[in-house]
């Protein structure tokens, strides 16, 4: 399997490169043993092609909030907040997924496919289904694509590039068959970007003090609002989601130096080593300690 930095997955944003220059897609497969009780609400510039591996799902993609179960494929569109949480929380999540930029389906600016599809479909013009759910005719068909496209790009037999290809812009015109134009979804743009701004802000500020105002005032919004429609986004409310970021980075530095508990906790934002103990235990199961020993 190409190789995966989990860490690096749980917090990937827009920023992050998927694939390489010469080939920007990449595939992922993410189990229990990965010890991934979720995907925390993120984004990136390349597409996304989500496959549910084993029991229920609550995806969150841009505005939508929906359940998809075991063989269902979801698509993220290139920007579009998305999360992803086990129905069932006593379950660790597993997926397949395959990422890959938009320029991979096409060539230059006048490229037709460019032009008439995948423009339209970056900039919120032409809507691409959100979930595909087994049973229904566009599965049927776009599923056997992902399977075998998915084991290309794992195994890597000589001249896989060419039917990896091929397969990706034939699943995207059968998305591109199914779409319809945008209505009431490009009103949400506005709401995401801000959403966007304060995720953004948590992450690269996580070890500094957080407040719910502030975060509201960069997102332009009241807190009321900003909880709401943070929640609506991320599958989380704000302290949620900055423990998280803080925790996975916590984490990180268990694993990888000598720290102790303390300066660990003070490092990653905590400013109290007991809340923290409290909160790593509620989301890996374990202390902090016994993390480490592990």
């Amino acid at each position: 399997m190409f190789p995966i930095n989990t860490s690096e997955f749980k917090n990937m944003k827009e920023s992050r490169r998927h694939g390489d220059e010469l080939l920007s897609i990449v595939q992922y497969c993410i189990g229990p043993e990965d010890g991934f009780s979720s995907v925390d609400c993120h984004w990136h510039s390349e597409m996304e092609l989500f496959r549910v591996m084993h029991g229920t799902v609550t995806i969150q993609c841009g505005p939508s909030l929906f359940e998809a179960h075991e063989g269902d494929i979801a698509f993220f569109n290139s920007g579009e907040l998305h999360a992803a949480v086990p129905a069932d929380s006593t379950r660790d999540l597993f997926f397949r997924a395959i990422v890959f930029s938009p320029d991979y389906l096409c060539g230059a600016t006048n490229d037709i496919l460019r032009v008439k599809y995948v423009s339209p479909v970056m900039n919120g013009e032409l809507r691409l289904p959100s979930l595909i759910r087994q049973g229904t005719a566009l599965h049927e068909r776009i599923s056997p694509v992902f399977d075998a496209v998915y084991t290309l790009l794992q195994d890597r037999p000589p001249f896989f590039e060419f039917s990896a290809k091929s397969g990706m812009v034939s699943a995207f015109g059968m998305l591109v068959e199914n779409g319809e134009a945008a209505g009431a979804a490009q009103r949400h743009g506005a709401a995401a970007a801000s959403i966007k701004k304060a995720i953004q802000h948590i992450q690269e500020n996580y070890r500094m003090p957080l407040t719910i105002d502030r975060l509201a005032e960069i997102a332009g919004m009241s807190e009321g609002h900003f909880c709401r429609v943070f929640k609506q986004y991320t599958l989380k409310t704000p302290v949620q989601f900055i423990n998280g970021v803080r925790l996975t980075h916590a984490a990180d530095e268990l694993a990888n130096t000598n720290k102790r508990v303390l300066d660990v906790a003070m490092d990653c934002g905590f400013n109290s080593v007991s809340y923290f103990i409290e909160v790593f235990r509620e989301s890996f199961g374990i202390t902090p300690s016994r993390y480490r020993k592990g």
